[in-house]
């Protein structure tokens, strides 16, 4: 009887052991961040700098412009926005300048093209910037209410978008971003929406509406299309991101105004990596915060400051990668 007790003891103590290995959550896979780079306008010190995903500082380009044109290859002022080709080759929106550079892998100016005016060759103050899938640059001439595509040599493609409220028609676009099919999502600031355009410029849908509460717009800044087509923007004026699905309904937000971890002053812009973390210029907080891919806090770095590795109203970001860092998948 003993015996028989002991043994039916044991079983059940095994019994709950394998219970509690089978409930044990998964170890997420550990990503090596220091093999992801990213690229930020630092606009307040008229630089573009480099870290790696883990905040290490890695190298910066660029000096302060005059104050009136001729600008002087290489000189900044206030660049709102970076994107790097798949060559190596960083492409600026220097906003107060009203143009584009090129610059190579090391950072040595390549060309320029633009100057302030209205018509195909001209820019007013463009901010947010994009590389194709063709290799064409997509550039948002934020004052001049319209979009622009160029070759990599800087000729004139396409524009599209004219001052309005209307559908396709815009008001100081800012942030662009690209989904799997070559079509543009623009962060239409001043229309508190987004609209949605096809790879030829034509108008596609649209959502959003002015508001404070969540799934409603407050000046959207920053974009962002995931692989599974879900859309999160930051609005500058709402101190937040939110997610949306492909047609444009709400599904969740995060963050507040505040110097804390997961906290924002003026979130301009973002964006993820393959493996689904988020980052985000905390512009005002003079910082970047990273979060994963269910949106939790998992780290920053940035203080204000002009030294190297520091940030003054930060504004623009573009990752890149080593060539096989990335999922299969990606």
């Amino acid at each position: 009887m003993e015996k028989d007790k002991a043994e039916k003891e044991e079983l059940e103590v095994g019994q709950k052991l394998v219970a509690v290995e089978e409930t044990l959550p998964e170890e997420k896979p550990v990503v090596d961040h220091s093999k992801l780079y990213v690229w930020i306008a630092d606009a307040g010190n008229n630089r573009i700098q480099k870290f790696d995903g883990n905040g290490k500082f890695l190298m910066q380009f660029g000096r302060p412009a005059g104050t009136r044109a001729p600008y002087n290859p290489g000189e900044f002022k206030t660049p709102m926005g970076v994107a790097v080709d798949s060559y190596g080759n960083i492409w600026v929106s220097d906003t107060g300048c009203h143009r584009i550079q090129k610059f190579d892998e090391e950072g040595n100016f390549l060309l320029e093209f633009g100057v302030e005016g209205w018509g195909p060759d001209k820019f007013y103050m463009p901010e947010g910037i994009a590389v194709e899938a063709s290799g064409t640059i997509l550039v948002a001439d934020t004052a001049n209410h319209c979009f622009k595509r160029f070759d990599d040599d800087g000729e004139f493609l396409l524009g599209f978008g004219f001052s309005g409220d209307f559908d396709g028609f815009l008001k100081y676009p800012t942030g662009v971003a690209l989904d799997r099919e070559g079509n543009i999502y623009v962060a239409d600031r001043d229309n508190q929406r987004i609209q949605i355009f096809n790879e030829d410029g034509q108008y596609v849908s649209k959502f959003g509406q002015y508001g404070f509460e969540e799934g409603f717009v407050n000046f959207p800044n920053g974009i962002v299309v995931r692989k599974d087509g879900t859309i999160i923007i930051s609005e500058k004026s709402q101190n937040r991101c939110q997610v949306f699905d492909n047609d444009g309904n709400f599904i969740l937000s995060f963050g507040e105004l505040g110097k804390r971890e997961g906290q924002f002053n003026c979130p301009m812009s973002l964006s993820q990596d393959p493996y689904g973390f988020l980052f985000v210029v905390d512009t005002l907080n003079n910082r970047i915060q990273k979060f994963d891919k269910e949106f939790n806090f998992v780290g920053k770095w940035g203080s204000v400051g002009k030294e190297s590795g520091q940030l003054r109203d930060p504004a623009g970001i573009c990752l890149t990668w080593e060539p096989d860092w990335a999922p299969k998948d990606e």
